[in-house]
């Protein structure tokens, strides 16, 4: 299997985390299901956003991630003491096997839309399952099907933000647009980072982009062939009730057999 690694060098690692860095709202979802056992796992740990949130609330987290550069840039960010606690190994989410068993298994962010088959979705949950122990759950934030408007094909670009990077103070501003295929269930993302430095030169970077959007009942069909079931859904990370207008899909998993 190949890595799932858009994010190829350290500039577009660096960019990723100007993008995500900022958002915090879903910490006290996953610190809140940490607190349930002593070991977790992410999955796509990315440049450590939520991995380096609980690591510093006493937590002890692993994350895996295929990206070389984003383990780099979030290992290069930690202090001694969050360090010790939160362990970084380079593997693919759908093939790897790490010998030990985790409280808590999470995918946070819509990572798990890297997955374009349900083949590829398949594999990553039977890895899931063999490291949930006996009375771990496993959590899985996506954006459904039902959220996004499949009619919009424009491929107008967005001004979604403009940033200060830190490192270099240069003004960063990022724009995007899409294409869809709801045959698919696939959007054609194309993200632009224009960079600014202090000489008035704009250098520009491009990211091509794709993601795989699943539903409800076609997600607890691939729970259920992995050996897991769904045992909650939730509409938000303030886990409020899963419905029509939720642009969020908070899945948790048990064991097939495991006590409720």
């Amino acid at each position: 299997m190949t890595a799932l690694d858009p994010y190829t060098d350290d500039e577009l690692a660096e960019l990723y985390d100007l993008d995500h860095a900022g958002y915090d709202a879903d910490l006290p979802l996953y610190e809140q299901f940490a607190r349930r056992g002593a070991t977790s796992l992410e999955l796509g740990v990315g440049t450590g956003r939520v991995a380096k949130h609980l690591a510093r609330q006493g937590h002890r987290v692993t994350g895996i991630d295929s990206s070389p550069r984003m383990l780099a840039r979030l290992a290069a960010s930690l202090d001694a003491d969050t360090a010790s606690r939160l362990r970084l190994i380079e593997a693919d989410m759908r093939d790897f096997d790490l010998g030990e068993e985790f409280d808590l298994v999470y995918c946070a962010l819509n990572t798990f839309e890297h997955l374009l088959s349900s083949e590829d979705q398949l594999a990553a949950l039977r890895c899931v399952a063999r490291h949930l122990a006996p009375a771990g759950v496993f959590v899985l934030e996506l954006r459904p099907v039902t959220a996004f408007d499949w009619s919009e094909q424009s491929s107008a670009l967005q001004l979604q933000w403009t940033r200060s990077e830190p490192r270099t103070n240069d003004l960063v501003t990022k724009t995007w647009s899409a294409a869809s295929s709801s045959a698919r269930q696939l959007t054609e993302n194309t993200i632009i980072y224009d960079r600014t430095g202090a000489d008035g030169v704009v250098r520009r970077r491009t990211l091509e982009v794709t993601l795989r959007l699943t539903g409800r009942f076609e997600l607890e069909l691939l729970l259920g062939r992995a050996g897991l079931r769904l045992s909650a859904l939730y509409g938000d990370v303030d886990l409020s009730p899963f419905d029509d207008g939720s642009d969020t899909m908070i899945a948790v998993g048990e064991l097939e057999g495991a006590k409720v």
